[in-house]
């Protein structure tokens, strides 16, 4: 209820203070890690996610190497900085062994190649 939200919460901070975050490869297993959140941080990000979007995606241009190191100036620069600090804060919460992590359910016995990545794969009709 919209009431109840609003007068629970004077100020305008978030309620979520930080994310999990899960990083899995398709081999090695899954390491996750817990990441603090930073209000000037995610304001940068917006920033230059829609300047990239404005100056690259809106223009069909595909980016060069280091698309903001010359034209975003110091703000960039500072922007990287802070990314990297920010990346020395983060808490390992777990690792997943690759065992333990379930990719693919055999069914009547298949066996053989079976690919991590389904995104290409046709399928027919009786296959759903």
């Amino acid at each position: 209820d919209n009431e109840q939200s609003s007068s629970s919460s004077s100020s305008s901070e978030p309620i979520c203070k930080s994310a999990v975050m899960v990083r899995q490869t398709a081999t090695k297993g899954a390491i996750m890690l817990r990441l603090n959140r930073d209000e000037e941080w995610i304001t940068e990000m917006q920033y230059f996610l829609g300047r990239f979007k404005k100056e690259y995606v809106d223009e069909g241009i595909i980016p060069e190497d280091n698309f903001f190191w010359e034209s975003g100036g110091e703000r960039y620069h500072k922007f990287l900085e802070r990314t990297k600090e920010l990346s020395e804060s983060v808490e390992f919460v777990a690792f997943i062994d690759h065992q333990k992590i379930q990719r693919v359910v055999f069914e009547n016995g298949v066996k053989g190649e079976i690919p991590l990545f389904l995104d290409d794969v046709d399928m027919e009709e009786e296959d759903y």
